[in-house]
């Protein structure tokens, strides 16, 4: 029960409780109102049945599967707040369904999978990135292929709302990290109509598609940032997103010098099977941090580590030619294909805690560029 007016009343929830247990049904019955001092009567709100919601939205395809939290009008209501829009505002169109992202609809999701009211700009900004033509979220939902939304968030507000990015940064444990990447999924289940067989035909699916959020470790990076390095300041906040598969580890704990470890790191992205391999794209490498210094500490750049992988990951092209698309010629080099087009397709990233470990998330090919996004203040 909540008092809409309890600056002119003097009842309390308990007293009401008692009263209408000593007279009975009097009250519901014969009484208009439940307090008969306040000018305006109690409203009472029941909450839903959080199970019968679930099971309803799932036997509507409304869900990834996982119990939701129901959208209460009062819960959504309080993601507006930290919006910079109104609610019937659209962001973008999300296909295949040609969905309306407003921000309400969006506002529906977080509530959904969890976040926080604060977490609603960087939803937004992930769902306006996601729009753009550059990241072509057609062919992503559309294809058989494990292709997934990766969600990276730079700039102060990663510890405004304690996004992880240390220690099992893509794994389970913080709220931020994991609604927010699964509030994003069920935008895209909801809105953009990517059901399993219906808008989305990946073969086998993949574990990301729940959640796949994680912030990069700024404070340890020993070279700029990503969004630094996309023109970004330092201070501003953004988020990216990639059209990436899940990513597999590389784990290197005896190399002593830098080029040693990106050979290992090379050796671990070139293999016959991703896209890249016959349609050369973007990758994504997250390097721990001690990766990272190991790397730097070899007086390379940034820039000097993307060429040196651009330039020596390299799949023979007899198995190359075993994908999804015939085998362009003029990717060949030699007799080598290059699972990058340039030294920019390699994004590197820097996240995670101690240990000597780096993660590869091959890309999509050709069909999707990734795109970051200044989130509003």
């Amino acid at each position: 029960m909540i008092q809409k007016n309890d600056k002119n009343c003097g009842c309390l929830i308990e007293d009401i409780l008692n009263e209408e247990k000593e007279e009975g049904e009097k009250i519901l019955n014969n009484s208009p109102k439940l307090c008969p001092i306040s000018s305006e009567d109690i409203e009472i709100f029941i909450e839903p049945d959080v199970e019968k919601t679930s099971l309803d939205f799932y036997q509507k395809k409304l869900t990834d599967g996982l119990p939701i939290i129901p959208p209460t009008k009062q819960k959504v209501e309080k993601f507006y707040k930290y919006s910079h829009y109104t609610p019937e505002d659209i962001l973008t169109i999300l296909n295949p369904r040609q969905g309306k992202a407003t921000i309400e609809k969006i506002a529906i999701n977080g509530v959904m999978s969890g976040c926080l009211p604060q977490f609603m700009p960087i939803l937004e900004t992930a769902i306006k990135a996601i729009g753009n033509q550059k990241f072509n979220i057609s062919a992503i939902n559309a294809t058989t292929h494990p292709v997934s939304v990766c969600i990276l968030i730079n700039g102060p507000i990663r510890n405004t709302i304690e996004i992880n990015c240390k220690t099992g940064c893509l794994g389970p444990g913080n709220i931020a990290n994991a609604s927010i990447g699964r509030a994003v999924r069920l935008c895209l289940i909801n809105i953009a109509g990517a059901v399993p067989e219906i808008g989305d035909y990946a073969t086998l699916g993949s574990p990301s598609k729940y959640t796949y959020c994680f912030g990069e470790n700024e404070e340890e990076n020993p070279w700029i940032s990503l969004h630094e390095e996309r023109g970004f300041k330092k201070e501003e906040d953004t988020v990216t997103v990639f059209g990436i598969e899940s990513p597999y580890n590389v784990n290197d704990h005896r190399s002593e010098n830098g080029y040693d470890l990106l050979d290992t790191i090379i050796n671990t992205i070139s293999t016959a099977g991703s896209n890249n391999s016959h349609v050369p794209g973007e990758l994504l490498i997250i390097m721990s941090p001690e990766h990272a210094q190991t790397i730097y500490n070899e007086d390379l750049s940034k820039l000097d580590v993307k060429k040196y992988i651009h330039e020596n990951s390299l799949v023979h092209e007899n198995l190359a030619n075993r994908g999804g698309r015939l085998l362009d010629t003029k990717w060949l080099k030699k007799n080598m294909v290059p699972l990058t087009r340039t030294p920019e397709d390699v994004n590197i990233v820097v996240a995670g805690g101690s240990g000597r470990h780096t993660m590869i998330a091959q890309g999509f090919g050709t069909s999707t560029t990734s795109v970051t996004e200044k989130i509003l203040k």
